[in-house]
């Protein structure tokens, strides 16, 4: 009996281990929608979003399109360097995984070891796709950093009237951006500092118990500064490569900030200009980046409705926030599951074919052997008459 309560116990755990993030993000998600519709009239609601102008929305979601072939390209171009045969429509699918996976994980890092494996099913060696996907990291890093701080400081009279409520969660956010592009400055030209300084904070959860096992701990440190010490050497080597994709992505990651900007469009607003809503945007995504949910879910909601409660005004804004999580998160999610399903068959599909057409060729050599055989046994004098 305690056999069986044991094993059913471990199934659990493992069914909970496997679905946790899934089962979290549905209740997150309901718990946001719950509030919303607290705090908004249903039949308002509802009339305004019919009222939405749809080519606008249609903007913000070809703007997702967009933003991933720019992902895309810049894999594509990284990947280059060691397959000179690789494939753009590879480098895609390599985004919508990591996309799909980021969102999923709480930490906004489960794409990577998925990414990986795609990339060792092509024979890439674990070196060079780990390689490939921290320099894309660091340049998405610095990137986003760059544009928050520029525009802080174009924002700073819009964010004025709301910084008393968004203060702190843009601040600590502001902070751990600039803390990890600080370090990848470090990495550059001073890697044993870098370490040093990891080693430093490690310790320190250590001491206060918030991590164990040292030695497991000091290895990881050893093999994150390997990895990043190799890959930031790759970026400096190619310096002008580098600048062209540091400057695509910024016209990436803008892009990808429009979205908010459409959806003002599309509730028939046009008080306030393109240029303040993306920069504003630009401030909430590094204020809920350490959020640790899924697709930073209830941080995000959270975040919109204090940055931009001022610029939508409070009829609009709660639609305004479901319409662009809706674009920049829901559909990615579902575009992405039916993508990475699609793909999954393919590949299923051509495992096949690829058996089958073993199984045909070791077919046609016994074929081949036995007419060899036949033709020998004709020859032969001495054959024996089995019919």
């Amino acid at each position: 009996m305690d056999h069986m309560k044991i094993e059913k116990k471990s199934r659990l755990s493992k069914i909970w281990e496997k679905y946790s993030n899934i089962i979290f993000l549905i209740f997150l998600i309901g718990a946001t929608t719950l509030i919303i519709l607290t705090q908004v009239d249903p039949e308002t609601f509802i009339n305004t979003i019919k009222q939405a102008n749809g080519w606008y929305l249609l903007l913000g979601i070809v703007c997702v399109f967009v933003y991933w072939a720019l992902e895309a390209f810049m894999l594509f171009k990284l990947m280059l360097r060691d397959n000179p045969k690789e494939t753009f429509h590879f480098a895609w699918t390599l985004t919508i995984v990591g996309q799909y996976y980021n969102l999923l994980d709480p930490s906004s890092t489960g794409g990577q070891p998925v990414q990986l494996y795609e990339m060792s099913k092509r024979n890439y060696k674990l070196g060079a796709g780990t390689a490939v996907l921290i320099q894309k990291y660091a340049l998405y890093q610095i990137t986003t950093t760059f544009l928050a701080l520029i525009s802080i400081i174009f924002c700073i009279t819009e964010l004025h009237q709301s910084l008393d409520a968004a203060k702190w969660l843009i601040i600590i956010g502001l902070i751990l951006n600039v803390g990890a592009v600080i370090l990848i400055i470090i990495l550059v030209f001073r890697p044993k500092s870098a370490k040093a300084i990891i080693l430093g904070c490690v310790n320190f959860l250590l001491k206060i118990r918030i991590l164990k096992n040292p030695e497991k701990y000091y290895r990881k440190v050893d093999h994150f500064v390997g990895e990043y010490k190799i890959a930031i050497e790759e970026l400096k080597s190619h310096k002008l490569q580098t600048f062209q994709m540091f400057i695509i992505s910024i016209i990436q990651i803008l892009i990808f900030y429009s979205i908010n900007y459409w959806v003002y469009r599309s509730l028939g607003l046009s008080a306030v200009n393109a240029i303040t809503i993306i920069s504003l945007q630009a401030i909430l995504y590094v204020a809920v980046a350490f959020v640790p949910t899924p697709g930073a879910a209830g941080g995000a909601e959270a975040g919109f409705l204090l940055i931009f409660g001022p610029i939508f005004g409070p009829a609009y804004t709660p639609v305004a926030m479901i319409l662009w999580r809706m674009i920049s998160f829901y559909f990615i999610l579902l575009f992405g599951g039916i993508y990475l399903s699609i793909h999954s068959i393919k590949m299923g599909k051509g495992r096949v074919k690829a058996i089958e057409e073993e199984i045909d060729e070791e077919v046609n050599l016994v074929i081949e052997e036995s007419e060899k055989q036949g033709e020998f046994s004709e020859n032969n004098p001495n054959k024996a008459d089995y019919r």
